[in-house]
């Protein structure tokens, strides 16, 4: 116990020698670009069936590799169902290459204008670190790390 009062009291101290340093997400401005809706995809929801491998044994009930709950039928299997949703998606392509977005608002709004150009809102999102010293707070780090998708209008 008084080894882990020790090291806990060392970091304490290291912690408060060198300062906060303090993470934030951080957006530009709205920015805009031209883009040309490339694709739409939908995909429905399905019911599946599925026969797989027991990990664990529960009873009559068996939990798979994938961690899917199933019903064991013997042999080191089990028969698993899956349940899948539907899924939306709207392919750009822009100056940047092509990129995904999957709303469903979005495919609906877009899914008959294959080809055509569009206006893209977006924000980029930053991932800056900041360190404080002598109650001045100091940018160490900006990195671009993603980019927040607002809004697709046709032209």
């Amino acid at each position: 116990m008084r080894r882990v009062i020790i090291v806990l009291s060392i970091c304490a101290m290291a912690l408060f020698l060198t300062g906060c340093r303090e993470v934030k997400e951080e957006f530009s401005d709205t920015l805009h670009e031209d883009a040309v809706v490339s694709d739409a995809v939908y995909t429905p929801s399905r019911h599946d069936t599925q026969l797989d491998y027991t990990a664990t044994d529960v009873g009559p009930v068996g939990i798979g590799y994938g961690g899917d709950i199933g019903i064991r039928v013997g042999g080191g299997l089990q028969i698993n169902t899956v349940e899948v949703p539907e899924k939306f998606a709207v392919v750009f392509k822009c100056q940047h290459g092509q990129f995904i977005v999957t709303k469903k608002n979005v495919y609906d709004n877009l899914k008959d204008h294959i080809g055509e150009t569009v206006d893209v809102a977006y924000r980029e999102v930053y991932r800056a670190v900041y360190d404080t010293k002598d109650n001045e707070r100091i940018l160490i780090s900006r990195a671009l790390v993603d980019y927040d998708f607002l809004t697709a209008t046709l032209e």
